[in-house]
């Protein structure tokens, strides 16, 4: 179903949802790990939301007792999403 409102994600984030730490109240369809460590993990996630589908930036961190909790998380709404997409760009640019 995401295929048809966001065209190229399928394989820019290649990892299902179930890869993913989360509670059971968030439904991550796909996404991709940016950094994994043994404490923390970050990721760029398509998640569906009550509202519909986003894009989120994520990070969990490990608890003492091994359990990730969500302790980062940035909405990208499709409103500033290519302009966001275009300062990354540019900033990572600037080292090439």
């Amino acid at each position: 179903m995401y295929e048809v409102y966001f065209k190229g994600l399928s394989t820019l984030l290649d990892e299902p949802g179930e890869s993913f730490p989360r509670r059971s109240e968030l439904k991550i369809i796909r996404g991709k790990t940016l950094t994994k460590t043994p404490s923390w993990h970050k990721a760029i996630v398509l998640v569906e939301l009550k509202k519909g589908q986003q894009l989120r930036l994520v990070g969990w961190q490990r608890n003492k007792e091994g359990e990730w909790r969500m302790r980062q998380k940035f909405n990208i709404a499709k409103g500033y999403a290519l302009e966001i997409a275009e300062t990354c760009e540019a900033y990572a640019n600037e080292w090439d």
